[in-house]
Order: C-alpha cells, then sequence, then structure tokens
C-alpha cells in the first residue's frame, strides 16, 4: 500500500505528458489508483471519461469494481456484462488472452445477483 502514492504520482505525471497514453491505460490505472485510495470523487470523473472511448477489459472490469463500491450495483452489472459481450466477437487467439477478464466479470456478476 505504501507504494501507491508514487504510482498516483507517476500516473498523473505520464497523462500530463500524454492523456492517451497506452490507449488510455494510464488513466484508466489512475482512475483505478484513487478508487483505491480513498479519492472516489476524483476516481469517478477520470473513469467516466476514459470509459467513452476505451475498450480495454481491464478498464471495463475496474471501473466495473468501482461503481459496486459506489453502490451503483446495476451500472456495475452492465460494465461487467459488456467484458462477457465481446467475448464471441473476438478471435480464438484474443480471447484466450482476454479470458482472465472474462472469469473476473463472471464472478463479479455472481457477487452481486
Amino acid at each position: 500500500m505504501g507504494e501507491f502514492p508514487a504510482a498516483v504520482a507517476d500516473l498523473e505525471r505520464v497523462i500530463a505528458k500524454e492523456p492517451q497514453y497506452d490507449f488510455q491505460r494510464a488513466p484508466a490505472l489512475l482512475a483505478h489508483a484513487y478508487a483505491n485510495t480513498g479519492k472516489p470523487e476524483r476516481a469517478g470523473e477520470i473513469f467516466d471519461a476514459v470509459s467513452q472511448t476505451s475498450t480495454a477489459s481491464e478498464t471495463y472490469y475496474n471501473y466495473a469494481q468501482f461503481l459496486q463500491s459506489q453502490g451503483r450495483k446495476d451500472e456495475a452489472k452492465q460494465w461487467a456484462q459488456k467484458i462477457l459481450d465481446k467475448k464471441y466477437s473476438m478471435p480464438a487467439y484474443l480471447r484466450r488472452r482476454e479470458r482472465p477478464w472474462f472469469w473476473k466479470a463472471q464472478l463479479l456478476l455472481k457477487r452481486m445477483k
């Protein structure tokens, strides 16, 4: 947990220099870090912006977890389901790569029933 402030500072520096770094993975990870360090307002702002264009399962999953933690269960379910909805339109090699996110999304949905 002691490394989070340094990671947050690093991500803030990267985003200040190049906001779209790594196809918006950096801002999505910054939002996730804010969500886990007690800054839900800032996390929500960034997640809302990044979720408009990102298609990364990691981002969808972290956003779904954040929404769940904020008591926004219906929205969280929608974001977790978006991960699973991508599954059958992907080529096999991508499905294999994304498999951990599919599992995590399924578990998250089960926990929210």
